[in-house]
């Protein structure tokens, strides 16, 4: 298929995250690197990886909530960061975290508890049809008397979760969304989302790591891992060259990763010690590479201290606020 008829065209995807300047740190590595991937009108992609492997990250990118170039992440054929009417319009919608705020001279992350009743929010939203509107209340089995400063976790969700489903969306990401529902709630929830690629078209990307009642939700699945693309089918192949379920088929993945984190992270420490007996040797010799090396590492000063960390040319390496890296 050409791009035109594609939802999602992700394009050798890069991204870093920038400094106090605005601009990734010189020499730092990429936490998204070579990532490429297309999904079709009506697909629900199923996003695994282990903590820390970029899931959410990617998420935010295609959300519009990181700048990338506008040819790597394209949404219809355009930029999800650039062309802000995508989100404004409900188009393309964006669930993930806790639903929170910041208040002035109180704290950052603060949860959504204003003494207000579920049915203001929910009825407050203009321009919505009143039918789906219903539809999602029942769905999330919510009491629309519910004050939100006295709900559970779970209760404050489904409002959350109502309220981003409300404008009918074409493509929805969904970033371990349904991680504080109960059973019913999310088996539900599934369900209608399902309902939603198959009658509607709509695409959705649910990152999660609860897979009880996925094993015929997904229509493909994505594994990244270490920011890097390791695995993108359809849900059907990965049953054909697996016979486990879906859950043991990602916990063998995620192991065999993890196994080969543990080798290389033994192997580097290996090379570290033997590369620290030689910049000892070398700090014998006066302006030895060794001393160079320090100093390029911490510029010659230790975070926090006032004073230097090179006390002469023989012990500078032996000296007790030196940063080891």
């Amino acid at each position: 298929m050409g791009e035109k008829e594609m939802t999602i065209v992700i394009d050798n995807l890069r991204f870093t995250y920038p400094g106090i300047d605005g601009h990734p740190p010189p020499g730092s590595t990429p936490l998204i690197e070579n990532f490429s991937l297309s999904l079709n009108a009506g697909e629900r992609c199923l996003l695994v990886g282990s903590n820390g492997a970029g899931k959410t990250t990617i998420l935010k990118i295609l959300g519009g909530k990181h700048m990338v170039d506008p040819h790597m992440v394209r949404v219809f054929g355009r930029s999800a960061f650039h062309h802000t009417a995508l989100i404004s319009s409900g188009v393309l919608c964006y669930l993930g975290g806790e639903w929170r705020r910041d208040v002035a001279f109180a704290g950052f992350d603060i949860p959504i508890q204003m003494d207000i009743a579920a049915e203001k929010m929910i009825f407050g939203v203009s321009g919505i049809d009143p039918q789906r509107r219903t539809e999602l209340i029942k769905v999330l089995d919510i009491d629309l008397s519910w004050r939100m400063h006295k709900v559970s976790d779970g209760q404050r969700r489904r409002v959350q979760i109502c309220m981003g489903l409300l404008k009918p969306f074409k493509v929805l990401l969904l970033d371990e969304i349904t991680v504080d529902l109960d059973v019913l709630a999310r088996a539900d929830l599934l369900n209608f989302l399902k309902k939603e690629c198959q009658e509607r078209g709509a695409t959705i990307i649910y990152a999660t790591h609860i897979f009880d009642g996925l094993e015929n939700w997904p229509s493909h699945i994505v594994y990244v891992a270490h920011g890097k693309l390791q695995l993108a089918m359809p849900m059907d192949k990965v049953k054909e060259i697996s016979n486990l379920s879906l859950m043991r088929t990602v916990e063998c993945w995620l192991r065999k990763e993890r196994d080969e984190d543990r080798k290389r992270r033994k192997e580097r420490k290996a090379s570290g010690l033997s590369e620290f007996k030689d910049q000892i040797d070398g700090s014998r010799v006066i302006g030895g590479p060794a001393q160079n090396s320090a100093r390029a590492l911490n510029n010659g000063w230790a975070a926090g201290r006032l004073h230097s960390t090179i006390a002469g040319e023989e012990n500078f390496l032996l000296s007790s606020n030196r940063v080891l890296r």
